[in-house]
């Protein structure tokens, strides 16, 4: 045990935040994101963890990449789920707790298939046992400076 880490950051998991670099990107992802098939480098199993409280538990350690417009990027609803009626209310929540951490509440969007393909590159995937369709969400690691 650490102080000040969220007791649900593993030791796995802290190692591979610590060794990610500016730049490299993060996937919370659902429990339906086909991980095992993308995760090319580091891939975290955390099925008791819903991603809200994963991104909670993130955002307390993980400086995000101020050079991208946006603080996080979700996969895009297909447009057959959207006449089917899917919404994205998770999506709200992700825009409070970047609030909560001062950084700005906007998301981007990524089509399905190009999100998967920008989370083949990514240095580390989580996969979370969250349900909710849609809420998959990608981080991109800043930097720290001295001030």
């Amino acid at each position: 045990m650490l102080k000040g880490i969220p007791q649900i950051i593993t030791p796995e998991f802290i190692y591979a935040l610590s060794a990610m670099g500016h730049g490299d990107s993060i996937v919370l992802a659902d429990a339906n994101f086909p991980a095992h098939r993308l995760a090319n480098k580091n891939l975290v199993h955390l099925p008791g963890i819903s991603i809200p409280t994963l991104l909670d538990a993130v955002l307390k350690l993980f400086p995000t990449d101020d050079l991208h417009d946006k603080s996080g990027y979700v996969m895009a609803v297909a447009e057959a789920d959207l006449k089917k009626g899917v919404t994205t209310p998770i999506w709200n929540i992700y825009k409070d707790i970047f609030a909560k951490h001062k950084l700005a509440p906007y998301l981007g969007e990524i089509e399905r298939y190009a999100f998967y393909e920008e989370a083949s590159r990514s240095e580390l995937i989580v996969l979370t046992g969250e349900n909710t369709p849609y809420a998959n969400i990608m981080l991109y690691k800043g930097c720290i400076l001295d001030s």
